[in-house]
């Protein structure tokens, strides 16, 4: 999860204001009682009312409160924001949210599937999931495709 913090932050100081005007309003829709926190009550809260249904389990708030003060404080609900607007995807086999290199089925995500088939290391691995289609690829492969260079490509 660091490497994504990072990320943005960095986002965040390059954005124009108006942009970082935004987040802090995600923010404040989040901080239902205005003291410069997010308890894990207004979090599930705000989820529930925004039908963030998929992000509303306690080891992911807790992957998101890097400090363990058992709250979430701007620059933590700045990642939360991030992840929902990019939708960053979560193991479709084991719901362990993909934080760095993780596996996707090609034709899915070609076919523009809003479900496209997504899973971690682990479950590819032990080939713990139930799929029809066999071109599974990593997420940095299937950027190299998309750039139309030949690449190898792993075929189960």
């Amino acid at each position: 999860m660091q490497e994504i913090r990072e990320a943005v932050i960095a986002y965040y100081k390059a954005v124009a204001e108006e942009y970082r005007q935004v987040a802090r309003k995600f923010f404040e829709s989040m901080d239902a009682n205005g003291d410069g926190k997010v308890s894990l009550d207004e979090y599930l809260q705000f989820l529930r009312e925004q039908g963030y249904t998929h992000l509303k389990s306690r080891n992911f708030f807790d992957e998101l409160d890097r400090n363990h003060d058992g709250t979430l404080d701007f620059e933590e609900v700045l990642c939360l924001y991030y992840i929902i607007k990019t939708e960053r995807p979560f193991c479709d086999a084991c719901d362990v949210f993909l934080k760095a290199l993780f596996f996707t089925c090609a034709e899915c995500y070609d076919k523009g599937s809003s479900g496209s088939f997504n899973f971690c290391s682990t479950c590819f691995g032990n080939r713990t999931f139930n799929h029809q289609h066999s071109t599974i690829v990593d997420n940095y492969l299937l950027l190299a495709q998309k750039r139309e260079k030949p690449t190898v490509v792993l075929v189960l």
